[in-house]
């Protein structure tokens, strides 16, 4: 249980957070919100398809060999040569394996299962691109954003999270019908 003592420490650490939000932060959120209102556009279904989408573009980058060839180029222009590359692949994968939408909006389906999806594939999606900055630039991250999505103690976390909640989820559905 928080003390008072805790609780304002907490208080004042938000307030200090939330008047001078840095740039990190500000994109966090802003995925997140738009992940919220993707997951609530498109569905769970599609949403859960998304993050598959993503371990196969991660895969398919980890296979290139961009190290030997972006060995003369800054850390900035490496960091947006390699999110380039990733995204493509992301968008490529998802517009040629995607799903066609009906018109409209998906169906009903129930709201936290559509807001942990998408909490799921925006953090993952942001674990991966932060993983791919230079690590001199990781340390000028936010505190929330170095310890929640850049740190390297949970790639294991983030790389299996999403992909075992998509697991049990499905087989509590498929006990349901």
């Amino acid at each position: 249980m928080l003390m008072p003592f805790e609780l304002t420490l907490v208080k004042s650490t938000a307030e200090r957070v939330l008047s001078h939000p840095t740039w990190d932060l500000i994109l966090v959120f802003a995925l997140l919100a738009g992940g919220f209102f993707y997951g609530i556009s498109a569905g769970k279904r599609r949403i859960a398809a998304t993050i598959i989408y993503t371990y196969v573009a991660f895969a398919l980058y980890s296979a290139l060999p961009l190290g030997r060839m972006l060995y003369n180029f800054k850390e900035l222009d490496e960091f947006l040569i390699k999110s380039g590359f990733f995204l493509g692949i992301f968008l490529l994968l998802a517009f040629f394996l995607g799903t066609r939408r009906s018109k409209g909006f998906a169906p009903a389906s129930s709201w936290w299962q559509i807001f942990l999806f998408s909490f799921l594939q925006v953090g993952l999606l942001i674990h991966l691109f932060l993983g791919l900055l230079p690590p001199g630039k990781i340390s000028m991250l936010a505190p929330l954003t170095k310890n929640v999505f850049a740190n390297p103690d949970f790639h294991l976390w983030w790389m299996a999270l999403p992909i075992g909640v998509l697991i049990i989820l499905r087989r509590f559905e498929a006990r349901e019908n």
